[in-house]
């Protein structure tokens, strides 16, 4: 509905259904591989200068986004609410857009998501420059406790800046995009939320170390769009402190989780072809828990200076079908490989295949 140029209501809606396979376990898998991903209603849309979008779950029975967006000038605008902090290539593309059925490691492990907050954005230098920071209430749902015991950042700082230095050419690297992003926050005494896991939820890492103090992220990406390709790529790092959490009560080296991804496209079809957007993807990314000190061997004890830990290296391939712009149909086969198989979901085997097929439709 749009009334002038000064109101305008846009309902939304999204399901998303999976049927997915594996050599290996899949938490809380308690319908025979088929998952209900998403179920999700909501409107946006526009009220003089501000932007709004409001969206409700049905499936975790919570809000997602609720927020309004004062954008009367280009440079400087505010955002208020619950909404994605400004960290992540990935995490802040919407589920809609997603080039695969699940996101990057990185980036549904490490990335804040959402929480309440205030935040200041714009472009800068006549679009060159875009940019978004604020302060949260907490570091994200992604790192809040399923398990009230477990830790998280509290009152967080977060910060992303973008350059597009080919913006408006007519050459192919117009769609060329990089930056990076920060987030700050102190975590209290206890074991991280933020938890080591499969594409299908089984822990590979058991994250049962003390931590204290500072939390950081820090973040940085690059993507690229040449006619009918698609490339991207991101590294994430995260650290904890562990400050007075020796045996002797002093420091202990910073428990850090990190990864990359690199992903690419190609559009088999053109949009406008009768049969809809056909495109073949793949990634390939990795995600690392545990922690050095120079000179000694790794321990599993949740106090020693290094932490053993472990990395999981994952492979996909898949195809996206969109016979118009209400649907979309994707395919993923994922091999996974655990660095220590001893502590993944298949003690006995250190690499393992998944399928996973996803229908969505959209409003």
């Amino acid at each position: 509905m749009k009334v002038g140029d000064w109101l305008r209501v846009d309902l939304r809606a999204r399901f998303q259904g999976d049927v997915r396979t594996s050599e290996a376990r899949i938490r809380a898998d308690e319908d025979g591989g088929m998952d209900i991903a998403r179920r999700r209603v909501g409107i946006e849309g526009r009220v003089s200068h501000f932007d709004y979008q409001v969206e409700y779950e049905f499936g975790d029975h919570e809000w997602r986004d609720v927020y309004l967006d004062y954008r009367q000038f280009k440079a400087v605008q505010v955002r208020g609410g619950a909404f994605k902090l400004p960290f992540g290539l990935d995490e802040n593309t919407s589920p809609t857009n997603l080039d695969f059925v699940y996101r990057a490691r990185i980036s549904e492990r490490l990335a804040p998501g959402r929480d309440r907050g205030v935040s200041v954005h714009g472009r800068l230098l006549k679009g060159f420059i875009s940019y978004e920071g604020g302060l949260f209430g907490g570091d994200g749902d992604n790192a809040r406790p399923g398990n009230s015991a477990r830790v998280f950042g509290k009152r967080t700082m977060a910060a992303r800046v973008l350059a597009h230095p080919f913006r408006g050419s007519k050459s192919p690297l117009s769609s060329l995009q990089f930056g990076g992003a920060i987030t700050g926050s102190d975590v209290p005494l206890g074991f991280p939320a933020i938890r080591a896991r499969t594409v299908f939820g089984e822990s590979f890492y058991g994250s049962d170390v003390w931590v204290y103090g500072r939390r950081q992220r820090t973040g940085l990406e690059v993507r690229w769009r040449p006619r009918r390709v698609s490339l991207q790529a991101e590294y994430i790092r995260l650290s904890d402190e562990r400050r007075g959490q020796s045996v002797e009560d002093g420091d202990l080296s910073p428990l850090i989780a990190q990864g990359w991804y690199a992903s690419g496209t190609y559009a088999l079809t053109r949009k406008r072809n009768r049969f809809g957007l056909v495109e073949g993807a793949a990634r390939y990314e990795t995600l690392s828990f545990g922690s050095r000190s120079r000179g000694l061997e790794p321990s599993t004890s949740m106090r020693a200076h290094a932490v053993l830990g472990n990395i999981d290296r994952v492979a996909t391939l898949g195809v996206n079908w969109l016979p118009n712009r209400w649907v979309k149909l994707q395919f993923n086969l994922i091999r996974e490989a655990i660095g220590r198989p001893s502590m993944g979901p298949s003690p006995d085997r250190a690499a393992f295949w998944s399928r996973v097929f996803r229908l969505q439709l959209t409003l």
